[in-house]
């Protein structure tokens, strides 16, 4: 582009597309969904987002840092330093043809920032990092082959193992065909199969608000799920059997095994719930306060 100027909509377009691409890293990294509706995870967005700090001269560098410090918990590692290589190194084996597997979610992510090259304005594009706590710098070329092969990756059907609630509504039982339908709460509904042994399961839940986990097959380009085969569905309760529930005084065990709630492997997913400036002992004594 033109030395150290650049237009707003072309701006817009790479620096949009460049925190996607970032936050799926992320979410990869986590080892969480990369398919789901709405913004990552708050631990992820106070770690990985990006800021604008300069443009700098040449053929128009646009130079990011993360916006707010590393968060103060103690970790093994500097996350947002990772995840800005670790998109480097998966933009470089895509394009060396070298990636045998690519998350769906960063996949497509990936595809639509390699999709900025050669549109009008914008010849080429380098993804570059710095030497930064312990990570080696890189400058890695996006190209029109990048965006070739992501695509490529995208029109075959892809395969992700998902979880969705909702309603079970609707279920056909025509051997050889067994499939059901489930309304989540935002979207459309999912088309879902079955095998002969879940029947009399699937009978039993309809109407019902149920949890359905299996392997999701994405329709091509996107990241929405075209169907699902189920592997494991069990009931939800729903608000009216909550409001039952609530004082059958539960204990903690029975809470989470209802809930399916597991122990924590990583105290950062807790980041970001109370505010930098609240003092959390007053917050616990205004709780306590509050149910007396």
């Amino acid at each position: 582009m033109r030395r150290g100027r650049i237009s707003i909509p072309d701006l817009v377009r790479i620096c949009t597309e460049a925190q996607k691409v970032v936050n799926k890293q992320a979410e990869v990294i986590k080892g969480k969904k990369t398919i789901h509706p709405g913004p990552s995870a708050n631990a992820i967005q106070q770690e990985c987002t990006l800021e604008l700090i300069g443009i700098g001269k040449g053929s128009t560098v646009l130079e990011f840092d993360l916006a707010k410090p590393q968060m103060h918990l103690s970790f093994s590692e500097h996350f947002g330093a990772k995840v800005v290589t670790e998109v480097a190194g998966t933009i470089r084996s895509l394009s060396k043809g070298k990636a045998e597997s690519i998350d769906p979610g960063l996949l497509l992510s990936l595809y639509g920032f390699s999709g900025l090259v050669e549109q009008k304005g914008i010849t080429g594009m380098r993804w570059i990092t710095p030497q930064c706590n312990g990570y080696k710098p890189a400058s890695v070329k996006i190209t029109k082959t990048v965006h070739d092969r992501a695509a490529q990756r995208l029109s075959r059907p892809q395969k992700v193992i998902v979880q969705i609630d909702g309603i079970l509504d609707m279920a056909d039982f025509k051997p050889g065909d067994l499939k059901c339908r489930i309304d989540p709460p935002i979207g459309t509904s999912i088309m879902c199969f079955f095998e002969r042994d879940r029947e009399g399961q699937i009978l039993q839940l309809l109407t019902k608000p149920v949890r359905a986990r299996g392997m999701a097959t994405l329709k091509p380009y996107t990241d929405r799920i075209d169907s699902i085969h189920i592997d494991e569905i069990t009931p939800l309760p729903s608000l009216h059997l909550g409001e039952g529930n609530f004082f059958a005084n539960p204990s903690i065990v029975e809470l989470a095994s209802v809930q399916k709630v597991k122990p924590l492997d990583d105290i950062s997913v807790l980041a970001g719930g109370i505010p930098d400036d609240e003092d959390v002992d007053e917050l616990i004594d205004r709780i306590y306060a509050a149910r007396k």
